[in-house]
């Protein structure tokens, strides 16, 4: 009789396992946690990216490796140069965005043709399409060992991508010691 019912649900385990695969994979998970558990245990560690097995056999047995913290990111205040680019940017004035701009990338933009009266001219185009900016997000940013600082922004608008069509773009601006703006991404 025990045999009889113990058969009876093998039978309806293996059904279930086939004809339900969530079921099966969530079985198997379950069954494979268990056994790494009880044949290694847990020590919470996390693996470091890039860690080659030597370097991983070379912790004594004894002691769990230490996980990688995360740290916060230093805090940078917005830069005025960025902050007249982009006031210059939503007021559609291509004096203000080109004065912010650090030397070295004015003769890189007018290197491959660029110029402040062709910004102004594409700023009047955009602007006499119907395009507006609607807001402007200060994300953060990140100073670095050579001291340019990085500062990422968020930009809503509506009318670049299309006819009244809501976009949102992202700015990385690259701000050299002077506190000009070297590059924009």
């Amino acid at each position: 009789m025990a045999w009889r019912i113990i058969r009876r649900l093998l039978a309806m385990t293996i059904r279930l396992l086939i004809w339900r695969p969530v079921v099966s994979l969530s079985v198997i998970v379950i069954a494979l946690g268990a056994v790494g558990l009880a044949l290694g245990g847990s020590t919470g560690a996390l693996p470091v990216p890039g860690a080659t097995s030597s370097a991983v056999a070379s912790t004594s047995p004894t002691t769990a490796p230490t996980p990688l913290a995360v740290q916060p990111a230093p805090t940078v205040t917005p830069v005025p140069a960025v902050d007249e680019y982009i006031k210059g940017m939503t007021t559609f004035n291509a004096q203000l965005m080109w004065d912010a701009l650090d030397p070295g990338a004015i003769q890189a933009m007018t290197s491959q043709g660029g110029s402040e009266q062709a910004l102004q001219q594409r700023l009047d185009d955009a602007k006499q399409n119907g395009a507006h900016y609607e807001g402007v997000a200060y994300v953060g940013g990140y100073p670095l060992q050579n001291g340019d600082r990085y500062l990422f922004y968020v930009v809503s608008r509506r009318g670049f991508a299309g006819r009244d069509v809501f976009d949102q773009v992202f700015f990385v601006f690259t701000v050299g010691p002077n506190g000009k703006i070297l590059r924009i991404d």
